[in-house]
Order: structure tokens, then C-alpha cells, then sequence
């Protein structure tokens, strides 16, 4: 307690460090107890005694009072209970943090008909806030109504006091007073000698604790804190992430340099940034974590507020599996549950439900199932543990908290949680922690009554989400802390980070439920910039304290907003440095003097002799854009995985549109059928095919066609192929010879393979008309939007037409059909013109008029094929996109060719 204050009328007297440790290995019955500010400094103050009792050649020594204000007063109330216990008399229950955290709930839950609520749950924290608040700054209760905010808060803490009474609890707050009087009057054995480490924000309750010990007879000090010469230095960095690294950088030097060094690396706003700081601190202290096996390592450094219990991964996916027994879960939940190893069988299982989640995927389903599971299931060990789970079920049956908790226990059992594997270090301390929350749950029993599966289920996320989890680790010399947590530490060497004008003093925050009036004038927390700046100076002196190297950094902007270093900085900027704008990770720099040897991986493996390979005539395509997403898509058979939306998909609406035209066209058989059907006969016609294509798709994909989406997109269909056919009526006299690969007259068939420049190739054209005069037209249905013509392009990205033509016979023209609402029509080129709409004379267009004639362009789009199915049969594999921004923007191989790393126009696009 460093300042003075109206209860307190002198500063409590001072001890060092070294004379207290002294003294308690001397006479240690008789040392004092040394309460902590966090449990950081009370592990530190630990580690120091066991070092001085060391250098003094003890093998032993009695574990000295050293402990947190909590630890303290808790040790003081069990010692309260047990004397009432014997003494036949009973306290009311204390409530535990999460029956606090509920009954709050409750309590606004049965004002939200009068008062709408659209964020109950943070209104219940917030009120819980300012309870605390109200009686550790002894505010009257009613607060002065001066806001509505304060008025709805007027009454819920009405409502949660008759809510305590009534369920004969009391809540901390009243405990504490209780204990307090309790100590004062001498009623609990306390220790007669206290010592305060790191209390430099001295808090109401710290001063009336220390009144009570004074007024029983004991004696209060505080620990001498440590102090250095203020040298800091200023540095400015770009922006945030190079701020981290730097900072993490030279950590990671310091700990070379000299392991046993205290260093120190604080960020203010660690909680908001927890996963960034340890990215960019594994990325320079434990680059190993980046390796595809990594898993729980023991990391150099220690990381403190540690994340919620609910966001780690066996918690994670019990709650998953916890949700998924009623409910389907969304794709993105199914698949990290799915592709799980935290329950079921073992690996092979596991790899069994990831190719269910590919095909799930595949097939367009938003939200997985159980069913959905067990449908898809190969394997009688999975089909079983999916019934074993449905079994389980119980919709209806509302039950207690206890009661609940059995049941999870059955569920998580028959779903194999926490998986067939051994767990390491972090995963037990999980499933420990996991342990205590349905502990917690249990004890909710008197409060939540008999709820049904939901509730219950949401109750154990909530108490999940609430409960921090920080798992053990070996002592480290690296610290990264937020600001509270450094409190009373002293270092070799430390590195403060977020010195900028905006986060540092930090913004105002004062409470809602309290009016702001009454917060000024009384002191409470954030409730003005007066008091925060003069907060942020004096935590700024001690930190300049706490090491004789210290480091003050800023960065220069926060996205595309500048930022100023803090005013408080202004005795020293004028020393401030820029870091260099390249702060690369240390596994990096360090080969930076290593040689070298440059090796040609554009290269794969030829084809084999017989040139098959998957993909069809795509494989040209997909080589023409890109030699290497050529080789990976048809040769390693690398795909991204499909993300399911709402409704039927693009290739959907396509599939649709070619089954359509198939059915109407093998009952056609030419053009004079079509015209021989009056308007009613051909929109008869036309809705019947639609409806039957409709109906398959149902079969196939109800995930994906619901009925809503069926009428729409029936009247849609039906609007489309009108048109078309219209335009097919303009045509020269057809005759169709060819409909998805094969005659009309038959059933099955349809992929004929061919032999084109050593490559074996699948083909399916979807229409082959045959003209009166003779000759034959190919045709290809497009439903998407236009792309580059093949024949206008020197290395074709779609070359099926050009394919087609050149292994055919007699091809006088081939011709997309665009079939696509709003432009619809022919689009293509043939031996001669007037064949339809839309389908030019090859003389007519620019870039084939060049040619000598319709064999001669042929023979051009030949050559043209020909150097492209050369690239694939040599494996040539070189990331080589043909449009570097155009191409990359609609590939999913980034990952796999890192053309970010080696072509400039995709990393500038992606920037």
C-alpha cells in the first residue's frame, strides 16, 4: 500500500526483501505471513525462498505463509466455519461463483417481458459488476436513479437480494464483511505479523482487511518493492505484428545469451490478443510448434491468462458431441468434430468419419446429423457407436442438474471422449478441469430446478466459456504478461509493448449501472481520464522500476490509422529508434549465411506409356492456365474441400439444365419435331422434363432442394428452356445424333475414351446435331457466365470444343449453348455461316480470319493442343500462371505451389 488514502492516515512501514527472507529461515514459527497480489509473485517470492534457503546449505526447511488476498481470506473463512461447526452454530451457504453468476441470470430473466433485454447474459455479468462494486466502495443501495440503466439495476439487485434470502445463501460480498468483523473482533485466528507484496493499487477491501488486522493486535507492512534507475528505451515499430516480433526476437536472444535471466515481455491488452502473442512467440522461441505433428509442447517462455476452458480441444469437442445428440451442427462444427481424434475408436475411425466429411461436403450439407452420420457410416464399429449415442437420447425428460450430469457422462462414454489414445500433460489437465465443471454443474442442482437437455448442455458451455485454463508448465525465464499480472516482479530485462496514444492511458470504461457522478466521486475504477492517466504514470514509474533494461515500444499505425507514441513517453522520445521494417523469425535469419543449392522442382515424373490420367479433356484446361495446377489437380489429385450453402449450387443448376435438354431432345429427336409442338404441347413438355430433373435432384440432394427453393426454381427453369428453345427454333434444320456421349435411342453409355497427342482422354459431348445438308455441329451447354473464347486464345483454358472438333469427323462448327438467363443463345464458329444465331464463319472472325481455311484452323488448334498435351506427357510442373492475378484468384493450390512467394502480382493482389 504505497498511498496514502482517507482510511488509511499513514503509509504502512516498510521491510526488504532480503531481511524478511532472513527471517523467515531463521525462526520460521515465527515469520510473518506474505500476502500476494497475484499468484505470479507469490510464485515467485516461492522460488526466491527455496534459492536463499539453498545458499544456505538447508536440505529442508518449513514451507513459508505465502499466498494470494484470496488464498488468505479463504483460509480464514474455513477456519470461521469450523469453529461455528463445533460450535453447533451454521452461517448461511456461501454461494460458489457459478451459482452467482445463475442466480443473476435469473434474476433478469423474470424482468425481460417488462424490460426487453437484447444481450441478457452480458447484462447479467454487468450487473454482477457493479454489485461488487457498489459494496466494496460501500455505495447506498438504491443507487440515485439518475439513468434508466441505473433504475433496471435498482431492481435487479432488489430481486437478486429476496433471491439470496430465500434460498438461505449469502452472497461474497456479505461474507466478506462478516469475515472482516469476524477478524477485527478476534474471532479468527490470524497471523500477528502480515506482510503486503505488490499491493501498489491498494483497494477498499485490502484497507478494511488491513484495519481488521490492526484493530485484533497484528501488525501490517509492506514488502520494500525493488527499484532501478529509469533508462528506458524507446522503440517504434510499424505496426503491431512487427512490434510482437521484435519483442519475441529479443527474448529469444536474451535467452541465449543468458538462460538463467529474468525476462520480461508485457502486453497490456494481452487477454484480446492471446492468440497472435503466442503465434508470434512460438514463431522465434519454439518454431517446432509450426511442425504438422506438434502437439502440447513445453514451450521456453510462459504465457499468463490463460484461455477459456471451452476453446481448448477435449472440452471442445465434448461439448460438440454433447450438442450434436439432439441437434445437427453446423458444416464447419461437424468437421472439426468429425475429423477429431478426442473420441471414438482410434485413427482408422477417424479417418473413416474425415472421408464421410469430405463427401458431406461434397453433397452440400449445410448441417450434419447423427443420421447423417450413421447413413454414410462403412464400418459396424461406427454404425455402433452412432446407435449406442441415439439411444441415449431423451427430448421430452426434464431433469435436475445432478441428474444431467449423469447422463453427459453416458453420452461422452458411449462416444469414446476423450479418444483411443494416450493424453499428454495438457489434455489431462483438461480433462481434470472438465471434471471440475461438471463438479459445478452439480452443484446448480437447488437453483436451475428440472430443465430439459438444452438448457442443461447450454448451462455446462456457459460454465465452460467462464472457467480460464491455464495448464502447468516448467519454470521458465521468458514471462509475457498483461499488465496487472507484473505487478511487484522484478526482471533482468523488460520489454513493454502498446505504448500509443490511444491504448495507453487507457480509454475510460466507467460502469452503467452506476451513476457516473458517484463513480468520480468516489474513486471507482475507469471512471475518469484524470484517473486513468494518473494510474498509467504510476504503473509506468514502476515498470521503468522493475529492471535496469527496459524497452518502450509503440507501433506507428493500427491498420490504415496512424498512431502516436503515449504522452507519457514525452521525457524520452527524443532517443526513440525505428525497428527495421524486416523482422524476420530467428530459424530464419540464422541460415541466412547458409549456402544455398538451387534445385529445379518444375519437373514431375513423365506420364506413363499409355498416357492415361484422370480428369478428361479439363486436364488441357487446367495445364493451359497453370502447367502446375495441371500435375496437382490431375495427377496428385489434390481438391479443396467444398463448403456447403444454402440452396442447390451452381453445378446444380448446370446438371439441371444438361438433364433437361437430354430428356426433351430424345423425345424430339430434331428440329422438326420441336416445331411441329403447339405453345401448350411444348410448355407441357417442357415442365414435365423439368419436374422429373426436379424430382431426381430431390432424391439425390434433399439437403440441398427444400420445397420452397423447388417452386422457385421450377418457374425458373421453365422461363430459361422457353427461351432456349426459341433460339433453337431459328436454326438451319437439325437433326440430334448425340446426347450426353451417346445416341438418343440409348439408355446407358456415354464416356468414350479417345486418343488425342498421346494422351488417353474421356469424352462426353453433350449434343452432336447432324445438319440437312450434311456435316455435323457440336455443341457444349454453358450456364455460367462468359469466358474466353478457345478459338480466340492461343493457349486454350477451355479446350473441349476445339477437342471435340479435332476428333470427330466431319465437324463443320462447333458452339456453346449458352443457356443462362438474360443471355441466352448460340455462341460459336463454324466452316461456313448462317448455321444459327450466334455462329460466325471462321472467316468473319478477327482472330481465325487469318487462317487459310476451315481445315487449316484445325489444323492451328491442333498445334495449339499440341504443345499443351506435350507439357503433360513430359510432366512439365512449373508454377507458371498464365494470368498471374486472374488465374490465382479463382485456384485453391496456394498452399500447396506458394505462388505468393514467388510471383509479385498475386502477392500484391493479395495485399
Amino acid at each position: 500500500m504505497t498511498r496514502a488514502s482517507p482510511d488509511t492516515a499513514d503509509v504502512l512501514p516498510r521491510t526488504g526483501a532480503a531481511e524478511l527472507l532472513a527471517r523467515m529461515l531463521q525462526a520460521p514459527a515465527d515469520a510473518p505471513a506474505l500476502l500476494c497480489v497475484s499468484s505470479r509473485l507469490a510464485q515467485h517470492l516461492f522460488e526466491t525462498h527455496a534459492r536463499a534457503a539453498q545458499a544456505q546449505g538447508l536440505l529442508a526447511w518449513e514451507t513459508p505463509q505465502i499466498l494470494t488476498l484470496d488464498a488468505f481470506l479463504q483460509t480464514a473463512a474455513e477456519a470461521v466455519r469450523l469453529d461455528l461447526r463445533q460450535q453447533g452454530r451454521a452461517l448461511p451457504q456461501l454461494l460458489r461463483p457459478q451459482q452467482r453468476r445463475l442466480l443473476w441470470r435469473l434474476t433478469i430473466d423474470e424482468t425481460r417481458q417488462e424490460q426487453p433485454l437484447l444481450r441478457a447474459a452480458e447484462a447479467a455479468q454487468l450487473a454482477a459488476e457493479a454489485w461488487d462494486l457498489v459494496h466494496e466502495y460501500e455505495l447506498p443501495l438504491p443507487l440515485p436513479a439518475t439513468t434508466p440503466d441505473v433504475e433496471r439495476f435498482n431492481h435487479w439487485a432488489q430481486q437478486y437480494r429476496r433471491r439470496c434470502q430465500a434460498l438461505g445463501r449469502i452472497d461474497a460480498q456479505g461474507w466478506r464483511v462478516a469475515l472482516l468483523r469476524a477478524i477485527a473482533e478476534g474471532q479468527v485466528p490470524v497471523p500477528r505479523r502480515v506482510v503486503l507484496a505488490g499491493f501498489h493499487e491498494p483497494t477498499p477491501l485490502l484497507r478494511r482487511l488491513v484495519t481488521a488486522l490492526q484493530a485484533a493486535g497484528g501488525t501490517v507492512e509492506e514488502l520494500e518493492p525493488g527499484g532501478c534507475e529509469p533508462r528506458p528505451r524507446l522503440l517504434q515499430a510499424a505496426d503491431a505484428e512487427q512490434e510482437l516480433r521484435a519483442a519475441a526476437a529479443w527474448a529469444a536472444a536474451r535467452l541465449r545469451e543468458q538462460p538463467q535471466q529474468r525476462i520480461g515481455v508485457i502486453v497490456p491488452d494481452l487477454g484480446s490478443r492471446r492468440a497472435a502473442v503466442q503465434r508470434l512467440f512460438d514463431e522465434q522461441l519454439c518454431p517446432q510448434a509450426d511442425a504438422v505433428d506438434a502437439h502440447s509442447l513445453a514451450r521456453p517462455y510462459n504465457l499468463t491468462l490463460g484461455e477459456p476452458l471451452s476453446a481448448t480441444a477435449l472440452p471442445q469437442v465434448a461439448l460438440r458431441l454433447l450438442r450434436w445428440l439432439h441437434e445437427p451442427l453446423p458444416y464447419a462444427d461437424a468437421t472439426a468434430l468429425l475429423c477429431s481424434p478426442a473420441w471414438g475408436g482410434g485413427e482408422d475411425e477417424r479417418l473413416h468419419r474425415a472421408a464421410i466429411d469430405a463427401r458431406l461436403r461434397q453433397e452440400g450439407h449445410v448441417e450434419v446429423s447423427l443420421e447423417a452420420l450413421r447413413h454414410y457410416a462403412r464400418s459396424d464399429a461406427l454404425r455402433n457407436r452412432c446407435d449406442a449415442l441415439m439411444a441415449l437420447r431423451q427430448p421430452q425428460r426434464r431433469a435436475t442438474a445432478g441428474e444431467w450430469v449423469d447422463v453427459i457422462g453416458a453420452v461422452l462414454q458411449a462416444a469414446g471422449w476423450p479418444g483411443a489414445r494416450a493424453l499428454d500433460s495438457e489434455e489431462f489437465q483438461a480433462h481434470q478441469a472438465w471434471g471440475a465443471c461438471l463438479a459445478e454443474m452439480g452443484r446448480l442442482e437447488p437453483f436451475l430446478g428440472r430443465v430439459p437437455w438444452s438448457a442443461a448442455v447450454a448451462q455446462l458451455r456457459e460454465i465452460a466459456e467462464q472457467t480460464l485454463f491455464q495448464p502447468q508448465s516448467p519454470a521458465s525465464s521468458v514471462q509475457v504478461m498483461g499488465a496487472l499480472e507484473a505487478e511487484g516482479l522484478e526482471f533482468d530485462a523488460l520489454w513493454i509493448t502498446g505504448f500509443d496514444d490511444e491504448h495507453w492511458p487507457a480509454a475510460v470504461r466507467p460502469h452503467p449501472f452506476i451513476p457516473y457522478a458517484l463513480q468520480r466521486e468516489r474513486g471507482l475504477p475507469h471512471a475518469c481520464a484524470a484517473q486513468e492517466l494518473d494510474y498509467a504514470r504510476r504503473l509506468t514509474a514502476r515498470w521503468l522500476a522493475a529492471a535496469p533494461e527496459v524497452l518502450l515500444s509503440w507501433p506507428r499505425q493500427e491498420q490504415d490509422r496512424p498512431l502516436s507514441p503515449s504522452p507519457l513517453l514525452a521525457p524520452w522520445l527524443e532517443g526513440a529508434e525505428a525497428l527495421p521494417v524486416q523482422a524476420l523469425p530467428q530459424s530464419w535469419l540464422a541460415q541466412q549465411d547458409t549456402p544455398l543449392e538451387a534445385l529445379l522442382d518444375a519437373q514431375a515424373p513423365p506420364l506413363p506409356l499409355d498416357g492415361r490420367v484422370q480428369g478428361g479433356v479439363r486436364l488441357l484446361g487446367d495445364q493451359a492456365l497453370c502447367p502446375f495446377r495441371g500435375f496437382a489437380t490431375h495427377r496428385l489429385g489434390a481438391r479443396r474441400l467444398e463448403v456447403p450453402r444454402p440452396g442447390i449450387s451452381a453445378a446444380d443448376r448446370g446438371n439441371l439444365v444438361h438433364r433437361i435438354l437430354e430428356t426433351l431432345w430424345r423425345e424430339l429427336r430434331d428440329q422438326q419435331g420441336l416445331l411441329a409442338l403447339q405453345p401448350a404441347q411444348l410448355e407441357q413438355r417442357v415442365g414435365e422434363a423439368v419436374d422429373a430433373a426436379l424430382t431426381r435432384l430431390l432424391r439425390e440432394a434433399p439437403q440441398r432442394l427444400r420445397p420452397a427453393m423447388r417452386t422457385l426454381e421450377d418457374l425458373r427453369l421453365r422461363r430459361l428452356l422457353a427461351a432456349w428453345l426459341e433460339q433453337e427454333k431459328l436454326r438451319l434444320p437439325f437433326r440430334v445424333i448425340e446426347l450426353e456421349g451417346r445416341a438418343p435411342e440409348q439408355q446407358e453409355g456415354g464416356n468414350g475414351e479417345v486418343e488425342f497427342e498421346g494422351l488417353r482422354l474421356r469424352l462426353r459431348r453433350d449434343r452432336v446435331d447432324e445438319l440437312d445438308g450434311g456435316g455435323l455441329v457440336v455443341l457444349d451447354y454453358k450456364t455460367g457466365a462468359r469466358r474466353k473464347l478457345p478459338w480466340t486464345d492461343e493457349r486454350p483454358e477451355e479446350p473441349q470444343l476445339l477437342i471435340y472438333a479435332l476428333t470427330g469427323s466431319a465437324v463443320l462448327g462447333v458452339a456453346y449453348g449458352r443457356v443462362y438467363a438474360g443471355d441466352t443463345g448460340f455462341e460459336g464458329i463454324a466452316a461456313a455461316g448462317e448455321i444459327a444465331p450466334g455462329i460466325a464463319a471462321w472467316d468473319q472472325v478477327r482472330q481465325t480470319a487469318d487462317a487459310t481455311g476451315w481445315e487449316a484452323l484445325l489444323g492451328r488448334w491442333r498445334g495449339q493442343l499440341h504443345t499443351v498435351a506435350g507439357e503433360v506427357r513430359e510432366g512439365w510442373a512449373a508454377v507458371l500462371p498464365k494470368h498471374p492475378r486472374q488465374t490465382c484468384r479463382d485456384c485453391d493450390l496456394h498452399a500447396l505451389c506458394r505462388v505468393r512467394e514467388s510471383v509479385a502480382e498475386v502477392a500484391e493482389d493479395e495485399a
